[in-house]
């Protein structure tokens, strides 16, 4: 058996866990790019409502295959073409071939590159690919070729990452109207505002019969009273204080005027470091508030910061491991059942061992299952189910399980520009702050217009978000005196990302002592008008 048709032999039972703990459902094969478009796609789907309990998702196979004319449909597959019929159809929109020739380079131009962990461009077939969303119009869903030539929507083709975040803010909105309604109708307005694209994706598709309401369009559900239903998104708790934080940060960028191309990037880092905060919250014991992210801002020159930082992920790695470890040894007791009927159960489950795996969720595997069902037959007591057997079973699942959940965190810090991955150096994973991180946390932390003293900033993005920069926060959370580095290092750190903040035009230095954090950019009009928490 393969390496992918093992794997997915314990999908299950691995995505019930993962969806106990994060909701339904998050995976690794989700770019960071790919959760911001597929919110807006969720977003615009609900015509920028977030009361919908459905949206409309829009294929646009057509189009898609205009623009990526020539492309492969993955590395060994077909090249996509238009019918001889559609093509004359464009012609008799577009009689000028020069024209149609120009409006297929821009629209391709306008492609999101996706760059997979080894920082080599994605393989994606052509209906997977996605346009940065210049206009509501270029936004579509990602689609999967199904039983030959049919195109079909596919959610479980990537994770549904995006309706979850759109969830988020629904939740983290509830109590503040004002701000719902500013942040609906941002969106509205920045992916409306180029009508010249509007128009000339509007006239392709004209052509090509995908007008909107086409039978290209179907609604699929955002909510649903049934926990884990298929193909519905799901979070286990919706009254988290975080997705507040989150709707607070969304709409404290979004009132800076930025035109939605250069709002994108900014989405995508905010997003990310927004999703990587709520997988670590979710991954801690009840009442715990302790995390701390330590960043690199020496890029790597500081052997002593290096390694610190690059703990400080581990650590967050080893958190996730043990959510994991802990969320198994519920689920496996949970089937195991209570203690009065264990012993029946094994004389059962012994001579009839489909019935075990069935009753774990684990009846499609393969690969181990002879293993398993050797100890299984063995055990003799609730010692033996809750010793040897629980243990084996933990083998088998546990490190797809982990390396599944551990990338998911690691393509969303990398994406998001606050991680950084050096191969064979020893430290592999550590925090770092890219310029387009800390362009989104300025953005978020001082509003348009205004200045904030840098120490004061250090400050803030501490009390916020657990980051750690400098020496006076390093001391305040206890990481100076656990890590047992001189002092003088974490004071290089703060004065890097000083460097880096007036590198990006975000810094007026006044003196040595004095330096304040400056948001260049003006606010978007009746921003006064919206009341935040």
């Amino acid at each position: 058996m393969g390496l992918n048709q093992s794997n997915h032999s314990i999908d299950k039972f691995t995505s019930q866990l993962s969806a106990h703990i994060w909701g339904h459902r998050f995976k690794e094969g989700q770019r960071g790019p790919e959760y911001v478009l597929e919110f807006l796609n969720v977003l615009y789907g609900t015509d920028y409502n977030f009361d919908a309990h459905e949206y409309k998702q829009r294929k646009s196979v057509s189009l898609r295959k205009f623009i990526f004319q020539g492309v492969k449909e993955g590395s060994v597959r077909d090249i996509v073409t238009l019918q001889d019929a559609e093509l004359e159809k464009l012609k008799e929109t577009f009689p000028d071939e020069n024209n149609l020739t120009v409006l297929r380079k821009f629209l391709r131009s306008l492609e999101v590159e996706l760059y997979n962990v080894n920082g080599e461009e994605a393989d994606r077939s052509w209906y997977a690919r996605t346009l940065y969303p210049l206009h509501e119009s270029l936004l579509f869903f990602e689609l999967r070729k199904k039983e030959s030539s049919q195109m079909l929507i596919e959610r479980n083709f990537f994770a549904r990452g995006g309706e979850l975040y759109f969830l988020m803010l629904a939740y983290g909105t509830e109590e503040n109207d004002g701000q719902r309604r500013f942040i609906e109708e941002r969106f509205r307005e920045l992916l409306n505002k180029n009508k010249m694209i509007y128009r000339v994706v509007e006239s392709i598709q004209s052509s090509l019969g995908e007008k909107e309401g086409h039978v290209d369009e179907k609604f699929s559900k955002l909510r649903s009273s049934i926990q884990n239903e298929e193909n519905v998104p799901y979070l286990p708790d919706t009254r988290m204080p975080i997705f507040k934080d989150f709707a607070n940060e969304l709409a404290l960028l979004l009132q800076n005027d930025v035109e939605i191309y250069e709002l994108f990037r900014l989405l995508v880092s905010l997003v990310c470091f927004q999703l990587t905060r709520y997988m670590h919250v979710r991954a801690q014991d009840v009442g715990d508030n302790n995390l701390l992210y330590f960043f690199d801002c020496l890029d790597g020159l500081n052997t002593h910061v290096t390694q610190l930082s690059a703990q400080t992920f581990k650590e967050h790695e080893n958190l996730i491991k043990k959510r994991f470890e802990k969320e198994f040894e519920r689920k496996y007791r949970e089937a195991i059942g209570n203690t009065d009927s264990v012993n029946e159960k094994l004389i059962e489950w012994k001579n009839d061992t489909d019935a075990f795996f069935k009753r774990l969720g684990l009846d499609k595997l393969r690969t181990a299952k002879k293993v398993i069902e050797s100890v299984l037959k063995s055990c003799d007591s609730e010692n033996d189910l809750y010793g040897r057997l629980y243990d084996v079973v933990k083998d088998v699942v546990s490190n797809r399980l982990k390396k599944d959940q551990l990338n998911i965190t690691r393509v969303l810090t990398r994406d998001g520009g606050l991680a950084t991955y050096r191969r064979g150096s020893g430290v592999n994973y550590r925090y770092t702050i890219s310029d387009t991180f800390i362009q989104s946390l300025v953005f978020t932390m001082v509003g348009p217009g205004n200045k904030m003293e840098f120490h004061a900033f250090l400050d803030q993005i501490y009390q916020r978000f657990g980051v750690v920069i400098g020496e006076v926060q390093a001391r305040q959370s206890g990481l100076y005196e656990r890590s047992r580095l001189n002092v003088r290092y974490f004071q290089e750190n703060e004065k890097a990302l000083r460097e880096k903040l007036r590198r990006n035009g975000l810094l007026v230095e006044y003196s040595d002592a004095t330096a304040m954090i400056r948001n260049p950019y003006s606010p978007v009009k009746r921003m006064e008008e919206v009341g935040y928490a």
